[in-house]
């Protein structure tokens, strides 16, 4: 299971490793003037859907793992009873600016990098719970990752796994541990973060009758309408149950791109370049926060993620929009015509994932193929860079590998082929959920890890 930004998917694979089918759902958000939010019931909503499709149109057989993996930062709150309380926000939501200058202040910019690997920003969770805290919301009594809070759901433990934990401003990532100081800077008690974790590592089995229980009142109620599309939500009963991770390194490990010289480009609603690394000590992970990365414990055991995010989705959706262009075939047409049409002095400008990008230099001879020309520009500068400053770290790369929604689009694929020396992409339906899969099949005890997941197939780069 994969809670993304935009969708839900889940897939089911067999024990070697080949995707059977699949499901997904739209991630349920609520639109406000910063950003987003939903519920914790939402989005384990979203996940029962997706899932109910998923093993539905799967062929007969036990489900022996599961595995889930989520988008980063977004948190689920939870009160002294266990149960959902305060709104999910969004990874990119706004709130907490204020609090981010506040986070750096205290602990000094350098000082935050040295322990966490990030920047101090409004993603990082604990900004978003000294927000919280500052508009009168009470401090939960546990504080979760999205993919966390759906394993605990279904069965499992509480836990933390390391490589979202590492996202929340709260583990000091050198230290392998939390970071004491910084849990209390936000407002809430040491134990509200649970133990820390491995993906892989077995955390409970499913037992879905857990679920009823978390909203109160209901009698477990508001399960039912989801529960009811499917009877082939009964299969997880009894499955060896983990955590996978970041998105983006599940993905990593759904394609193989595990190696310190590869690059996974994962090319989503924001896109992420990531290399494994030897774990890097504290004035190594200041520096590299310096340079633009970001630094995490791995989903991969005894290894860093050195992670560089761009929006690569969010800027060419909104682009695509504004020029009325829908759908890949309509896209990689727009890109063919685009090949030969230079972009002049038009620009586009990426401001991050808290400014809205813009556009400059709208000369009169401006068309949907030169602005395409020029967005497709600056994604591949993004990339570039990206792939430059993480070598300074992990040593020189040779293969870049593609998964996402947007590595469908022949013409991005086309412009990063210069990036390194061979590029790979492999056949996989769903890299995030693909590497859950197989991260459940560890907690199942049918792989010792990551080293031993069956590789995918690869496509073709190109249309023959």
């Amino acid at each position: 299971m994969d809670i993304g930004t935009t969708r839900t998917k889940a897939a089911v694979l067999d024990v070697d490793g080949r995707e059977l089918s699949w499901g997904s759902a739209p991630t349920p958000w609520e639109q406000v003037a910063t950003g987003a939010e939903t519920s914790a019931l939402g989005l384990l909503s979203a996940v029962f859907r997706a899932t109910a499709q998923a093993l539905e149109a799967a062929p007969p057989g036990p489900v022996v793992g599961a595995g889930v993996t989520s988008m980063a930062e977004t948190a689920v709150f939870l009160d002294k009873h266990g149960r959902p309380c305060g709104p999910s926000i969004v990874w990119y939501d706004t709130r907490g600016e204020e609090e981010a200058s506040a986070l750096e202040e205290a602990f000094g910019g350098d000082g935050f990098a040295r322990h966490t690997g990030l920047p101090a920003s409004a993603l990082c969770t604990l900004a978003k719970l000294k927000w919280l805290s500052r508009q009168g919301w009470p401090a939960p009594a546990r504080v979760m990752s999205v993919a966390d809070w759906v394993v605990h759901a279904l069965g499992g433990e509480q836990a933390s796994e390391a490589s979202l934990a590492s996202r929340t401003g709260a583990v000091d990532v050198p230290g392998r541990r939390w970071w004491d100081d910084a849990i209390e800077w936000s407002g809430v008690p040491r134990g509200s973060f649970p133990r820390l974790v491995q993906a892989g590592e077995r955390v409970g089995k499913a037992h879905l009758d857990q679920a009823r229980d978390l909203a109160p009142g209901s009698g477990g109620a508001w399960v039912s309408p989801v529960a009811s599309l499917s009877s082939a939500l009964g299969r997880l009963e009894g499955a060896a149950l983990t955590s996978a991770g970041h998105d983006h390194l599940s993905a990593a490990a759904g394609t193989g791109a595990i190696t310190a010289a590869q690059v996974l480009d994962s090319c989503g609603t924001s896109e992420a370049i990531v290399r494994a690394v030897t774990p890097l000590d504290g004035d190594a992970t200041a520096q590299a926060v310096s340079v633009g990365l970001c630094v995490s414990w791995h989903a991969v055991p005894g290894h860093d993620a050195l992670l560089i995010g761009h929006p690569l989705g969010l800027l060419l959706d909104r682009l695509l929009r504004l020029i009325g262009v829908a759908g890949a075939p309509a896209v990689d047409r727009l890109d063919d015509r685009a090949r030969a049409v230079a972009p002049g002095r038009l620009r586009v400008v990426s401001n991050g994932f808290f400014e809205d990008p813009s556009i400059t230099g709208l000369h009169p001879d401006v068309t949907p193929e030169a602005l395409w020309s020029a967005a497709m520009e600056v994604v591949v500068s993004n990339a570039a860079r990206a792939v430059e400053v993480a070598s300074a770290f992990a040593g020189p790369a040779e293969e870049l590998v593609f998964s996402g929604g947007w590595a469908n689009c022949t013409g991005l694929r086309r412009r990063r082929l210069e990036l390194l020396p061979t590029a790979r992409w492999p056949a996989v339906g769903e890299a995030g959920a693909r590497g859950a899969a197989l991260f459940g099949g560890c907690a199942a005890g049918l792989f010792e890890g990551p080293g031993q997941f069956p590789l995918p197939a690869d496509r073709q780069l190109f249309p023959a």
